[in-house]
């Protein structure tokens, strides 16, 4: 899985996202993007993991703009 696919099926891992739509610039890329919808969920502990990067780097930054 490539790190655009990652992140894809990571948005996609969340009950309130029912799609994502992220651009592309070639039909390589929207083939690729298109694809992470069919990719096996990711484990908890997968989740875990990206969760605690969130809210260690990337939480104290944004998300008081939401």
């Amino acid at each position: 899985m490539t790190p655009v696919q990652f992140a894809l099926r990571w948005i996609l891992m969340f009950d309130a996202i029912t799609c994502a739509i992220p651009g592309a610039k070639r039909p390589e890329q929207a083939e690729e993007n298109f694809s992470a919808a069919d990719l096996p969920a990711l484990s908890e502990e997968t989740m875990a993991a990206v969760r605690s990067i969130y809210d260690r780097l990337i939480r104290p930054s944004v998300h008081h703009c939401w």
